[in-house]
C-alpha cells in the first residue's frame, strides 16, 4: 500500500472505533465470547479460516486472533479507509474490498471458510438484498461451517434507527478522522467508493432472520446471545 499510516495513530483510531461499537452493540464482549465458544463446540476447536464480513478496522478480527492465534482471518469491507487501518494493525490478516450490495462479493472473498461473521453489518442492506445475502454466504462457507450474525433484532421489524439529539458516535468518529492529514487521500478514495451507497437501516426480528436463512438453505439457527433488542444468531 502506497499510503503510509503511523501505527500509533492507527491504534488510537481503532481504540476509539471499538468504543463506538460498544455504544451500538451493548454487551459486545459477552456477545463475542458466546459466538466464539459456539464455534469451538461445533468445530471441536479453533476454525482454520474465518471471514469477518463488514469487519471495518479489524477489532473483531483481533479478538478472533487473540483466541485463535493460528487461524487465517480475512476482513471484508467496502470502505478503503477502514481496511487500511486494519492492514496496518493486523498485517497477518487478509483484507478484501467488496460491496455486499454486489453479487460479486463472494468471488472476491474466496473461501471456503469454516466461520463467517457479520456483526452490525446486515442492517446496512435492504430487505431483499439481505435475503440474497444469506444465500450467497453459503457459497463461501465450507460444508458444516458456521455463520454468526449479530445485529439489532427487535421483536417486530422497524423501518429505521431511532435518532437522538446531538452528534451520534458514528458521525463524531468520522469527524475526528477527517481532521487527520494522513487520512486525506484515503478519505477521498472512500468518498468515491461509497458514492451512491446508503445504509438501509433494516432491522428485522430473530424469527425473520431464521426463516430467511432457512429458505436460503441453512438448517439450524440458534440464538447465542440476546440483550436490549440485539441478538447473536448462529446458522448452520
Amino acid at each position: 500500500m502506497s499510503i503510509q499510516l503511523a501505527a500509533g495513530d492507527v491504534a488510537r483510531w481503532r481504540r476509539d472505533w471499538e468504543a463506538m461499537m460498544r455504544h451500538y452493540q451493548p454487551d459486545r464482549d459477552d456477545l463475542l465470547a458466546a459466538g466464539l465458544a459456539a464455534v469451538e463446540q461445533v468445530h471441536g476447536g479453533a476454525p482454520g479460516r474465518v471471514l469477518d464480513v463488514g469487519g471495518g478496522v479489524g477489532t473483531t478480527a483481533e479478538s478472533v486472533l487473540r483466541r485463535w492465534p493460528g487461524t487465517r482471518v480475512t476482513v471484508l469491507d467496502v470502505d478503503p479507509a477502514l481496511l487500511a487501518s486494519a492492514a496496518v494493525a493486523l498485517p497477518q490478516v487478509r483484507t478484501v474490498r467488496a460491496d455486499l450490495g454486489s453479487a460479486r462479493w463472494p468471488a472476491l472473498a474466496g473461501g471456503p471458510y469454516d466461520l463467517v461473521m457479520a456483526l452490525m453489518t446486515v442492517h446496512y442492506l435492504p430487505e431483499g438484498r439481505v435475503r440474497e445475502w444469506y444465500a450467497q454466504v453459503r457459497k463461501v462457507l465450507r460444508p458444516g461451517g458456521l455463520l454468526l450474525v449479530g445485529d439489532v433484532m427487535p421483536d417486530t421489524p422497524v423501518a429505521e434507527r431511532p435518532q437522538g439529539g446531538g452528534t451520534d458516535p458514528w458521525t463524531a468518529w468520522w469527524t475526528v478522522l477527517a481532521r487527520e492529514p494522513a487520512m486525506a487521500s484515503l478519505l477521498s478514495e472512500r468518498a468515491a467508493a461509497l458514492a451512491g451507497l446508503t445504509c438501509a437501516d433494516f432491522f428485522a426480528p430473530v424469527d425473520w432472520h431464521r426463516e430467511t436463512a432457512r429458505r436460503a438453505g441453512f438448517g439450524e439457527a440458534t440464538v447465542l446471545h440476546r440483550r436490549t433488542g440485539h441478538a447473536l444468531v448462529a446458522f448452520r
